[in-house]
């Protein structure tokens, strides 16, 4: 069972090198590595080069944005199932594939997830999965830790109509369709804090609140999301009064 494992990047010739090698240090020996470079104009092209013997496809091609350059990966891929590893990002050990495609029967599943680790430049912290019937409120993992079917993201590659929560909406709306996932009981990622969505609270919100109106407008959901704004603004508030 061959899996697909896609390197985003763009400009980081300061993190690309230890995704690579997270990715390349992999136990599983069927592994399509696919890096999509949004024509970086720093060294991390020369970086990925270094590799380029043990990397399958290498495409440096300027993009509208990362969901823009997951979806040619998407259409790229040829392995059953499709993991996002993106720079600055790695697997959480090197046997993680080994262990779920190893270790677990997953022939009746369409995701995969599990708990992943939040870093920044000094620590590292555990973040636990949510319950998924809560993923009306926010995502439920990360898509670091999250393995679909190849298949089902050609089928429904992310929605460039979204600029923040194109993964989110993804998964979210196949939660709804009612696709299986399967939740394994152990880190898989380790992800870099900073992202483009981590800094975005407020876009993100609205757009999750759109996602999930579509399926859920009740006046519980409602409350949620303008609590979450109105405490947002509290605490700059708080902040500023300090």
């Amino acid at each position: 069972m061959t899996v697909t494992v896609v390197t985003v990047v763009y400009n980081c010739e300061d993190t690309i090198e230890e995704t690579i090698k997270s990715v390349l240090s992999q136990t599983y020996p069927h592994i399509e590595y696919i890096i999509i470079d949004g024509a970086s104009k720093d060294n991390t092209l020369d970086i990925i080069n270094k590799y380029e013997d043990q990397i399958d496809v290498i495409v440096s091609e300027k993009d509208k944005g990362i969901y823009d350059a997951m979806n040619k990966a998407i259409q790229m891929a040829t392995g059953e199932w499709i993991n996002f590893m993106n720079a600055g990002d790695s697997f959480a050990s090197d046997d993680v594939l080994s262990k779920i495609f190893e270790g677990h029967d997953v022939s009746d599943y369409d995701f995969i997830y599990g708990e992943h680790y939040w870093k920044d430049s000094d620590t590292k912290h555990l973040v636990k999965t949510r319950p998924l019937e809560l993923m009306w409120q926010k995502i439920c993992f990360s898509h670091q830790s999250l393995f679909s079917r190849t298949n089902l993201m050609k089928d429904k590659p992310y929605d460039l109509a979204y600029k923040i929560v194109c993964d989110y909406e993804n998964y979210f709306s196949r939660y709804m369709e009612g696709k299986k996932f399967l939740k394994v009981d152990f880190p898989i990622a380790v992800f870099l804090a900073g992202g483009f969505s981590d800094i975005n609270f407020m876009g993100r919100t609205k757009e999750r609140y759109k996602v999930v109106s579509q399926y859920h407008n009740s006046f519980k959901v409602k409350k949620y999301y303008l609590n979450t704004i109105v405490q947002y603004y509290l605490n700059k508030i708080k902040k500023r009064i300090k």
